[in-house]
């Protein structure tokens, strides 16, 4: 039985492995969020059920509890941002609800007081040196918190901007602050002086995410009309023209540089996520199929990339292994159950449990398959 499993497993195409639920959790539950720590073995995302749940990237094994960023349910209740700071002793959950909590990803504890931000937070983001954490709030301001006490400051308003502020990003020196607004516009802030720092960024539409370039040189925006925008970061200056993938649809949901700042990566809307060169514009490769709307996509150290989907999973992209064109995904992570796939030369390993989709609760796996649970004499894998 389980020869024949095993050899099903392996003569099947990397791109066929399946996303599984967990007992209880509603399919409906998409990913909204998606995060590596950086040292990037934990990986945390956000779910639309108001929960977060982190894991073992080498594993695909959950760490700890299943967070509840939310007390509420619901559409209000849905996790909108998660973040680690730059020492990766604190997680970071924003929730439409306009609640921030930190937690301790190692104890799965919460770390200090929940934050209020008074309106939704559709993102978050640390500075650099992890002392302040930004929130980009549903009604038109930036609010910085002191991480250290959980004390908010001043609120952080342009007069005479329209729409709520949809995403936030520091500069990698910690000297600027950018937000993303729902009119199009993208601030810049001294988040020192609260000041702003130079003139208002026009993108063609509403922009729904922002981020820098980890050389500092490039700010990128995440627009809804389905184009990145790119700006030079010592000039304020438009960076060539918008970027535009073809075979792509709908707006663009985030955006995300990889390590190096040699790959820009944006998600959009309908399962799709197309690669650049930066300083270049020209496209690395054909864009990669998700399956569903994905809401979100980061790099982690080692340059892997998860996208955080509409369907209730997470899925990691080797963009190294992949090359143009051919999507190579690693491993696809359930709502609350994990699906591990480590393709080799010669061999498949599943390294977590499986439920069954048509039977929800039936655990049919221990957590190392293959042996199955109701296999004699009993066998304890940890």
């Amino acid at each position: 039985m389980t020869g024949l499993l095993l050899a099903v497993l392996l003569a099947a195409p990397q791109a066929a492995a399946a996303a599984v639920t967990s007992p209880g959790a509603p399919s409906s539950a998409g990913v909204t969020a998606v995060a590596f720590s950086p040292d990037g073995t934990l990986l945390a995302g956000g779910y639309g059920d108001g929960t977060v749940r982190l894991w073992v990237v080498a594993t695909g094994r959950l760490r700890g509890p299943v967070l509840r960023s939310s007390s509420g349910s619901g559409s209000g209740a849905g996790v909108t941002g998660v973040a680690f700071s730059p020492d990766g002793t604190l997680v970071a959950s924003a929730a439409a609800d306009g609640t921030i909590r930190l937690w301790n990803p190692a104890t799965g504890q919460p770390a200090g007081p929940v934050l209020q931000a008074g309106s939704g937070v559709n993102g978050l983001a640390f500075s650099p040196d992890g002392a302040l954490l930004a929130s980009a709030d549903v009604d038109g301001a930036v609010r910085l918190w002191v991480v250290a006490t959980g004390q908010p400051g001043p609120a952080l308003r342009f007069p005479g901007t329209q729409g709520g502020v949809t995403g936030v990003a520091f500069s990698p020196d910690g000297n600027l602050l950018a937000a993303g607004y729902g009119n199009g516009t993208v601030r810049l802030w001294d988040p020192v002086t609260g000041q702003p720092a130079g003139s208002t960024l026009q993108a063609d539409n509403g922009v729904n995410g922002v981020a820098f370039s980890p050389d500092g040189e490039f700010l990128a925006s995440a627009d809804a009309d389905g184009a990145v925008t790119l700006w030079q970061v010592a000039t304020g200056q438009l960076y060539g023209p918008a970027l535009r993938a073809a075979g792509t649809a709908g707006g663009v949901t985030a955006v995300a540089f990889s390590p190096g700042s040699t790959l820009l990566a944006a998600a959009y809307g309908d399962g799709t996520i197309a690669r650049w060169n930066p300083a270049t514009g020209q496209p690395a490769g054909s864009p990669l199929q998700a399956g569903s709307g994905v809401n979100a996509v980061a790099f982690g150290p080692a340059g892997k990339l998860a996208s955080a989907d509409a369907d209730g999973s997470v899925k990691l992209w080797s963009t190294a292994a992949a090359g143009p064109g051919t999507p190579v995904s690693d491993w696809i992570i359930g709502v609350a159950a994990v699906l591990a796939l480590a393709l080799a030369a010669a061999a498949v390993t599943i390294t977590t449990r499986e439920v069954w989709p048509t039977s929800p609760g039936r655990t049919l796996w221990n957590s190392c398959w293959p042996w199955p649970r109701w296999w004699w004499p009993p066998r304890s894998c940890t």
